[in-house]
């Protein structure tokens, strides 16, 4: 929780200079150097950041691990699928709030319709990136301990779709920022739920209950393991 809430806060004061100083910059310089090459990775990465095929994903990476009754594949699928649900909340009640408008349709970064106004203007956070770092997170989570490669592998797909989200000009750097942060703390908190779950449980299933067998001439203890 301690590294969270330095990450929130670290994240706050990065993503501010970012909204002030190079969110417009950023904008106007990968527009004005796009490439084809660019376009293709974009274009490659993206679904990966689509809630509708990484959800039905994460989901049958669950079922695989009851199937294979592997426990760690189990845990990575159900935080996976937990997670990008619960980025998926977060970021469409943040969409709502702030309604700002995306690049593709202004070259100022400042405008927001705020809640009153109902309009189409989703820009922040990008949810494909929040998506995005919430499966890497909860693979890296699990599977980071035991082999190295996992999380900057994770990651860097991850950072992919959201500089894909910055080419394509559906997002200011700071949505993607924002979008980025939203699926790490998803994904984080999903694990943490995971865990407490899981060791209350085993607790329960290991409880041990000693009874007392009271009788008129003869008397004893009965013992019970439940697992």
């Amino acid at each position: 929780m301690a590294k969270g809430a330095a990450l929130v806060v670290v994240g706050a004061g990065v993503w501010t200079a970012t909204f002030a100083l190079a969110d417009e910059p950023l904008q106007q310089y990968t527009q004005s150097h796009r490439t084809s090459l660019a376009d293709n990775v974009a274009g490659f990465v993206e679904p990966l950041g689509r809630q509708a095929y990484m959800a039905p994903l994460a989901g049958a990476a669950f079922a695989g691990g009851l199937l294979l009754k592997d426990a760690q594949l189990q845990k990575a699928g159900l935080v996976s699928l937990g997670s990008v649900l619960a980025s998926a909340v977060v970021t469409g009640m943040l969409k709502n709030q702030f309604r700002r408008h995306r690049p593709s349709e202004t070259t100022e970064n400042h405008i927001f319709d705020g809640p009153v106004l109902e309009t189409d203007n989703t820009s922040l956070p990008s949810s494909h990136t929040a998506t995005a770092f919430a499966l890497a997170t909860s693979v890296a989570t699990v599977y980071g301990d035991e082999h190295r490669l996992v999380p900057p592998i994770a990651y860097g797909v991850a950072t992919l779709v959201g500089l894909s989200r910055i080419n394509d000009n559906a997002h200011w750097a700071t949505d993607v920022m924002a979008g980025a942060l939203v699926g790490y703390l998803s994904a984080k908190g999903t694990n943490y739920l995971y865990d407490m779950v899981n060791q209350k449980l085993r607790i329960r299933r290991q409880r041990l209950l000693i009874t007392p067998q009271p009788g008129f001439k003869s008397a004893g203890v009965s013992a019970t393991l439940v697992f």
